[in-house]
């Protein structure tokens, strides 16, 4: 018997071979069934444009304000979870407090959706992290959540700083300017590509559609987006 990987207190049972080709998740056997029950599923009931949680006749309010905008077409952007307390502790402990080794908890589950709902023809782009948040985290952790796939390193931050987006209202997430670049030799093979954009977290959507625009502007055919919570 082991600990919990959140609490630390509460055990969980060992690996088998029965769970290593089951369906379940690396939370189920990583955490106690009180830290597992603590993250909400994203299920049917959700905005067709972003994820999120809820019933809509169309799209939800921020994604009719993104097509207000003038953009084209939606990321339609898919996540697994409600971004909760329970989430929100967790990418805490994972992103700012280091705790790379976090990733683990739902790296299969993450890679397991992308190749279902994306087959044959799909890359997939994480988005990156500025200089001094490689240099201060020492990991993307996109790139730790995402690692179960082939991943397509190809937006660069052409900013080597920002304010954390967490401390940040909403207006002011919105009103970021474009923090993102593609490199010349990669414009090329993306011209009239599908790319699945994968991150973290989607809240405002305006990270994501940062890199929608550059990914649009080097050629890129269709865009879609996954995220571990919305």
């Amino acid at each position: 018997m082991k600990c919990c990987l959140l609490c630390q207190r509460r055990k969980y049972e060992p690996f088998s071979f029965a769970w290593l080709f089951s369906l379940q998740s690396e939370s189920d056997a990583l955490l106690c069934q009180l830290c597992q029950s603590a993250f909400t599923p994203l299920k049917e009931k959700i905005c067709t444009g972003c994820g999120r949680e809820g019933t809509y006749v169309n799209y939800c309010t921020d994604c009719q304000r993104w097509l207000q905008t003038g953009i084209s077409e939606l990321l339609y952007n898919r996540a697994l979870y409600r971004y909760n307390d329970a989430m929100k502790k967790y990418f805490e402990q994972f992103k700012f407090a280091g705790d790379y080794y976090l990733r683990i908890l739902f790296k299969r589950e993450l890679a397991r959706f992308l190749r279902q709902r994306y087959r044959q023809g799909w890359l997939f782009v994480p988005i990156p992290v500025t200089a001094e948040t490689a240099t201060k985290r020492c990991f993307n952790q996109v790139e730790g959540l995402f690692e179960n796939v082939t991943l397509h390193k190809v937006i660069y931050s052409k900013i080597k700083s920002k304010k954390q987006q967490s401390l940040l209202k909403r207006r002011a997430r919105l009103q970021t300017p474009q923090p993102f670049a593609i490199t010349s030799q990669d414009q090329s093979r993306l011209s009239g590509a599908k790319v699945v954009l994968v991150d973290d977290i989607y809240t405002t959507g305006r990270t994501l559609y940062h890199a929608r625009a550059v990914l649009k502007a080097a050629g890129v055919a269709q865009i879609r987006a996954v995220t571990l919570a919305r």
